[in-house]
């Protein structure tokens, strides 16, 4: 089963989200939350490998709160309530603070 890998803080201010991308594996899972958001203008994630086939996944609110658009061909856009599912849905959850 994949890992769900929470990522709540920016690449901007933290190395949370490269210590991330270090230990993810096909198939993961990333959310990003809170300032996590920011990370999708970071260069970073241009170093995710399309074939590793990971789900990449933002919190709305979070992104539409802090004035970030989201890209719906790279990005799932998604609530609360499908965060609570996809952590019935993983083998482990890893929250990057």
């Amino acid at each position: 089963m994949p890992t769900l890998h929470i990522v709540r803080q920016s690449a901007f201010t933290s190395d949370d989200f490269k210590q991330c991308l270090q230990v993810t594996r096909i198939n993961d899972i990333i959310v990003f939350i809170d300032d996590g958001c920011y990370n999708l203008s970071h260069t970073l994630i241009s170093t995710i490998d399309s074939k590793a086939n990971i789900s990449l996944n933002i919190i709305g609110k979070h992104a539409q709160a802090r004035g970030i658009a989201i890209d719906e061909t790279l990005y799932n856009t998604i609530n609360m309530n499908d965060l609570v599912q996809l952590t019935l849905k993983t083998s482990r959850v890893i929250t990057w603070q």
